[in-house]
């Protein structure tokens, strides 16, 4: 017989995997918005999940601390979590960065 693990702790219902909300390609624009503003919300949008998901983790972290939750598997994984978007979101950081440059080195 097979038993599945399955955590109903409300800690760990707040944890879900990392999932960027980042479509930069495809970014919808209409008549009133110029490509840079879009681009600019949608990075913004990135680095205001990665705060939120860092303050969960915070927080989690704390109440294990605290004894208020005795899940540890609920704060490794907010800890990956957390450990992801911050590397994803340096990631696009040095790109724009690295892009910027390459913009700046061009001759015209």
């Amino acid at each position: 017989m097979v038993t599945a693990l399955v955590n109903t702790s409300p800690a760990a219902a707040a944890i879900q995997p990392f999932a960027p909300n980042l479509n930069l390609i495809n970014v919808q624009q209409d008549e009133t918005s110029d490509p840079f503003s879009a681009f600019f919300n949608a990075a913004l949008n990135v680095v205001e999940d990665t705060n939120s998901i860092i303050t969960t983790f915070e927080q989690l972290q704390l109440d294990f601390a605290t004894g208020k939750i005795d899940d540890i598997l609920a704060v490794q994984m907010a800890m990956d979590r957390a450990n992801n978007a911050v590397n994803f979101t340096s990631q696009v950081t040095n790109r724009i960065i690295e892009s910027y440059r390459e913009i700046m080195r061009m001759q015209i």
